[in-house]
């Protein structure tokens, strides 16, 4: 064989390894939609994920794609039995919850097959193999007790005759669901936090700020390193140890450099030596980041001398992010988080929108709070004295 060939050759295989087909087919019975909506991670995506339509015909479906790696996917349908609708007319819109969602695993070269019905919850799951019967095992403890949890929020909304007793009573039950559901969570990963289900799991959770950093260390010790090791969630549940270990307060914060979407120049954090600097971890999409701009620019403005601010976006359209930044009067160094040594959100453990994370004139770590609050600003003015 010449050396062309096996050149070929070598890539044809590395190719292969590298995105491979996979299958899913099933039938969810009762569903109402001839259409379903699959969500796939995708880093280079403008939302960091893509959308891609399968077709369903009388609750069956059958579809072929690829993948690199195993990787969570979940799929939506555009269906009244299963979306939970609040309001009226225009102000009509429905609670998103995970309950409403079909969730499988692809993997290159597996099959996997989908069963069950759509009742008021996607009351469907997975399997074809270990990771598949996991991630099937996982929802089934905790999809009934969020639809539950999700029906009782709506009927509150929705319910106007509900004495203040009754809305107490239901409001109560509610808490108590959504504590089952985290401790559900929780006792899952305890058997199997070595798998993809339970790497996508711990990284669900800690986004969502329901699982503490130190048990997720505690769990991850137990995860098989050499098997699952250069998987996407593995990555980024470790950079986020990694980052909670070296982002508390009192730690010198980590360097931030890129791209200042102020004026298309290098930006690096430590520049701004000897001022106080208020690192704002945001995004276009936030709406709670948006609300809190102009107070943050009016203390801002009011300490000019000694404080300034860095904006870490988390979002992949820089125009969009842009024009975010001009129709909000965001007259300070703002960078898109990235990948790698760029994942900010990793290496500052973010686990909400939006942070923001107060350094001293020496770059250490004074406080860090998640949210928007008047008292927060009370309390930065209190540490700059």
């Amino acid at each position: 064989m010449n050396k062309i060939v096996l050149i070929i050759s070598l890539l044809v295989i590395a190719g292969s390894l590298y995105a491979q087909q996979y299958k899913v087919s099933g039938e969810i019975k009762g569903l109402d939609t001839n259409k379903g909506y699959m969500f796939v991670l995708d880093e280079d995506a403008p939302r960091g994920f893509r959308q891609d339509s399968v077709e369903i015909t009388n609750g069956f479906f059958e579809f072929e794609r690829e993948t690199e790696e195993p990787k969570v996917i979940t799929m939506s349908f555009r269906s009244d039995k299963l979306l939970k609708w609040v309001g009226h007319g225009k102000r009509r819109g429905y609670i998103p919850t995970k309950s409403a969602l079909l969730m499988f695993i692809a993997a290159p070269g597996t099959h996997v097959k989908i069963s069950g019905e759509a009742t008021d919850f996607c009351n469907a799951y997975p399997s074809g193999d270990r990771e598949n019967d996991l991630l099937a095992e996982l929802n089934r403890s905790v999809y009934s007790l969020m639809n539950e949890m999700v029906n009782l929020s709506r009927e509150l909304q929705m319910d106007t005759t509900m004495t203040d007793s009754q809305k107490e009573e239901k409001g109560k039950k509610a808490e108590a669901l959504y504590k089952q559901t985290i401790d559900n969570k929780i006792a899952f990963l305890e058997k199997h936090a070595s798998s993809v289900a339970g790497l996508w799991l711990m990284e669900d959770m800690l986004l969502r700020s329901q699982i503490e950093i130190e048990k997720v260390d505690e769990l991850m010790a137990t995860v098989d390193a050499h098997k699952y090791g250069n998987y996407a969630d593995y990555k980024k549940v470790a950079g986020r140890i990694k980052g909670y270990k070296e982002t508390g307060v009192g730690m010198i914060a980590p360097a931030i450099t890129g791209v200042n979407l102020m004026d298309d120049k290098e930006f690096k954090l430590e520049s701004m030596r000897g001022k106080y600097v208020l690192i704002d971890f945001w995004g276009t999409w936030c709406g709670a980041c948006l609300a809190g701009t102009p107070e943050m620019k009016k203390f801002r403005d009011k300490h000019a001398d000694k404080l300034q601010i860095v904006g870490l976006a988390k979002d992949r359209n820089v125009e969009q992010v842009k024009k975010c930044m001009a129709d909000n009067g965001m007259d300070w160094p703002n960078m898109l988080i990235g990948k790698g040594e760029q994942d900010y959100v990793a290496k500052y453990n973010v686990q909400g929108y939006p942070t923001k994370i107060l350094l001293d004139r020496n770059g250490k770590i004074l406080l860090r709070s998640v949210g928007e609050s008047e008292e927060f600003y009370q309390e930065v003015e209190k540490l700059m004295r």
